[in-house]
């Protein structure tokens, strides 16, 4: 079945798509100035861009102001784009990549090309997310809806120096809505397709006036699934909640207490991956065994057969944090302290089938953090500025994965095989129906870590003059690991060595052979033996001739021994920047960064295929030059930054058909990126911006993985230790996965009165992806064709915004395509592909007192 376009169409379709994603502002930069300004004179108008102030440098500035790649986003730019989570948020931010999988908690975060997979817990993020300056050290802590948020900064390349490690690739920099002194009530009622329900609520009370005031944020979001499975269940549901609450404490004009906590829970029934290619060896096998599985569905029937559940589990994340800032005469001292806790229990029937191959999998995984960071800030005037402070983590984290196999593998592997398991077990002298046995698998593989780091760094600004400012910052981290397991492990076709059972079959054979020949016993044993060992080794590993190693994809749980290790790191990162600041509307800068990301332990007992349970910290490095343009009175930003990255020890993480192992290479990304904004007129806004990483690519992948299906020169090398053969192919200089060479969006948003109480609008949105390849392995079947998302919405409120009332709808054109694909569980050389959300539209109501 085909899911792609053809070549003629995906150009033209691209060509049109990149002139939509840029012509907004590329055709507004065409338009003379001085008309412009001549029209602004004739009208007597005075309008501009809104300023939007960041904290990218953790001090309050504007972007102009700024010598970093930020993107901020404000909360009611999101409200209106229905951006209710982060998925949602890269189709306003190019830059930004997000892909959600197996569930909620399997969401990735990539910038730039960069980021990490989340199927594996001992994997930290590239892509560090800090909300109200609290870090949150695994990506599922940070699906749910938004609440109360004021802004979100995207902060793009190596963030080390001050926001510490696991930033090497961005920042997803949150910034929520603090109580104040007015009293406020907020609120929305959202009702869609799929019976989608969404409300959200806020209250901010004062409760001493100019002291002390308190917040309330709340939010439910339920909906049905997107995806029909044959017995009636809808799949890819959305259900789940959440609430925060502050305080805000001012006992003096010079001191400030802010204490937030906040709970989220999520129970949902995603995510399904419906069959993407079913080869022919395994479709014969399921339809000899009873499935109703006739191929892969066309994605767009958002179809599926899955007889267990898909993804059933809980997800909870809470915590409190309080900040206290106080100024002093030449500085401000800040200490934030916060303790996170992470709980997500899963069920999984990891075979995406109606047939009990794998009969079930449950990942049970929680960690509870402590962070602590104490920050001076300079406040005075002068030719320095500075920056100072130490950070302190603490984290328990424990995971456990419990795999058991179902009735229907030792059926359906006889079948694949043409009964080579059945063969073996016979040759062996096993018992019938010993190998790939109902209830064999991974019966526990709990693994307990524990991570203490602390840091402490300095960034100074020297304003050399008005208009010249250097900026150099460092920073100092230890990070100390350890880590114990508690692994049971039946699987005995898995511990079965096919280089040792060959060579002793040739072996055989040769004596044989010998013996009916009237060769000598001492003959036998000193030449015959020793020959066919040597010329059987030699080609053991060649499955041109040893055809055993076919079978490796039935080997899913490998022996493994329990671990009881520890490590410790230490790194020095750091950032120079010179900016020159042209005039009061021009902005020009040049920085070096260097970015950490630390090392760890691959927490699966699948680590055994590669010989070895750590893999190595991740050091970035990052040469980046930008502009930064305020034209037209202010009506129009223009943000440029073009940038060469480098990631020595690029933390993979590879698929080996049960689970995730994470490894070292290394990778490199240059690109150019634009973020702009044009005030037409005072009731036309219109936003656009793109990333081109015209180069995203494994420098230095020697031992990395061959498709599924074909082995075809490939090389089966054993693990350090020894273990399963994996077949391996150098994939330098290939393009990393899941990385398209050019994303774009563009929105325009037309608001004007309708009379002296009444306001209405429109909006249209875009957002383009180009082709991506979905495979580490470079799997020519697994790719996703250029593609554009459409949103719009119209609405008509109150002028003063007490209400507001909102026809919105996301993927307007129904667009059809995949997240990620994957080799499936069931062996055999057939894939499994996540997929996008299809459309969806709503009535929003939101109110405000």
């Amino acid at each position: 079945m085909n899911f792609k376009y053809g070549q003629g169409a995906s150009r033209r379709r691209t060509q049109l798509m990149l002139s939509v994603a840029t012509g907004a502002l590329a055709g507004a930069m065409t338009v003379s100035s001085a008309a412009v300004a001549q029209d602004s004179q004739d009208s007597g108008a005075t309008f501009a861009l809104e300023e939007i102030l960041v904290t990218a440098q953790k001090r309050e500035a504007t972007i102009l102001e700024t010598p970093v790649a930020v993107s901020a986003i404000g909360g009611s730019t999101m409200s209106l784009a229905q951006a209710r989570d982060l998925t949602a948020l890269q189709t306003l931010v190019p830059s930004l990549q997000i892909v959600q999988r197996a569930s909620a908690s399997n969401t990735s975060f990539s910038v730039r090309g960069i980021g990490s997979s989340t199927f594996n817990f001992g994997l930290e993020p590239a892509v560090g997310v800090f909300v109200d300056g609290v870090y949150r050290s695994r990506n599922g802590a940070s699906v749910n809806d938004f609440l109360g948020i004021e802004r979100i900064e995207v902060l793009r390349g190596p963030q080390s120096t001050l926001f510490g490690k696991n930033t090497s690739a961005g920042v997803i920099n949150y910034v929520t809505k603090a109580p104040h002194y007015d009293f406020e009530l907020e609120g929305e009622l959202t009702y869609g397709n799929y019976d989608a329900k969404v409300g959200k609520a806020a209250v901010n009370i004062p409760l001493q006036e100019d002291r002390l005031a308190m917040r309330l944020d709340v939010n439910v979001n339920k909906r049905d699934g997107t995806i029909d499975n044959a017995d009636g269940r809808k799949l890819n549901e959305r259900d789940r909640y959440g609430l925060r609450g502050q305080i805000l404490f001012e006992p003096t004009d010079s001191t400030s207490v802010r204490i937030i906590a906040d709970y989220s829970d999520l129970n949902e029934e995603c995510c399904a991956a419906p069959f993407y290619f079913v080869a022919a060896g395994s479709q014969q096998a399921l339809t000899v065994l009873g499935s109703d599985i006739n191929g892969a569905p066309d994605i767009k029937d958002r179809t599926t057969n899955i007889d267990g559940e898909v993804v059933v589990g809980n997800l909870e994340s809470y915590g409190v944090s309080g900040q206290i800032d106080m100024d002093f005469e030449s500085f401000t001292l800040t200490s934030i302290s916060a303790f996170r806790g992470y709980r997500e229990l899963q069920d999984i029937d990891t075979d995406f089938s109606d047939l009990q191959l794998n009969k079930r999998r449950v990942l049970d995984q929680d960690y509870d953090t402590f962070t602590q960071e104490i920050r001076l800030t300079s406040n005075t005037d002068g030719p320095f500025e500075w920056m100072a402070g130490v950070y302190y983590y603490n984290q328990d984290l424990s995971a456990d994965n419990q795999t058991v196999q179902g009735p229907g593998l030792r059926p359906f592997a006889d079948i694949l095989t043409g009964g080579a398991v059945s063969q073996l077990e016979a040759g062996l002298g096993a018992p019938s129906g010993y190998f790939l046995a109902n209830g064999s698998g991974q019966l526990q593989g709990l693994f307990n870590q524990k991570n203490e780091s602390y840091s402490a760094f300095v960034q100074v600004d020297w304003h050399v003059s008005d208009q010249l400012t250097l900026t150099g910052g460092l920073r100092y981290t230890h990070d100390k690991k350890s880590m114990d397991s508690d692994i049971v492990i039946d699987d005995p076709f898995a511990a079965l060595d096919f280089v040792e059972i060959f060579v002793g079959q040739a072996v055989q054979q040769a004596v044989a052979q010998a013996q009916a020949g009237g060769v000598p016993p001492e003959v036998i044993q000193s030449t015959v033996i020793p020959t066919a060992t040597a010329q059987a080794s030699a080609v053991a590993t060649n499955p041109d001739f040893n055809p055993l190693l076919g079978l490796t994809g039935l080997q899913f749980f490998p022996p493994a021994a329990n671990v009881n290790d520890s490590f410790s790191d230490d790194n020095f990162s750091g950032n120079i920047i010179a900016n020159y600041q042209v005039n009061d509307d021009l902005a020009v800068y040049a920085s070096y960064s260097r970015g950490y990301k630390a090392g760890g332990f691959a927490l699966d007992s699948a680590a055994a295929r590669v010989g070895d349970f750590q893999f190595d910290k991740e050091i970035a490095t990052s040469w980046e030059a930008g502009l930064k343009a305020r034209l037209l009175d202010n009506r129009m930003s223009l943000d440029f930054a073009v940038f060469d990255q480098s990631i020595d020890g690029f933390q993979e993480n590879i698929f080996t058909g049960s689970s995730f192992v994470p490894g070292n290479v290394d990778a490199a990304a240059q690109g150019l990126e634009f973020d702009g904004k044009f005030q037409a007129t005072p009731e036309l806004l219109l936003t656009g911006g793109f990333t081109w990483l015209w180069k995203a690519e494994y420098k230095n992948f020697p031992n990395g993985p061959c498709p599924a299906h074909d082995t075809s020169g490939c090389t089966f090398a054993e693990p350090e230790g020894g273990g399963i053969l994996r077949p391996l192919q150098d994939l330098s200089g290939s393009r990393l996965s899941e990385t398209p060479k050019f994303s774009g969006n563009a929105t325009a948003t037309y608001r004007r009165p309708i009379n002296d109480d009444l306001e209405m609008f429109v909006r249209g949105e875009l957002f383009y992806n180009s082709t991506a390849r979905l495979s580490v392995a470079q799997d020519d079947r697994q790719s996703q064709d250029s593609y554009a998302l459409v949103g719009a919405s119209m609405g008509v409120g109150d002028i003063d915004g007490a209400w507001s009332l909102q026809l919105w709808a996301r993927n307007l054109l129904n667009e059809a395509y995949v997240l990620d694909t994957f080799d499936s569980t069931i062996p055999g050389g057939s894939l499994n592909a996540y997929i996008g959300d299809p459309r969806t539209y709503g009535l929003t109501l939101r109110f405000r007192y």
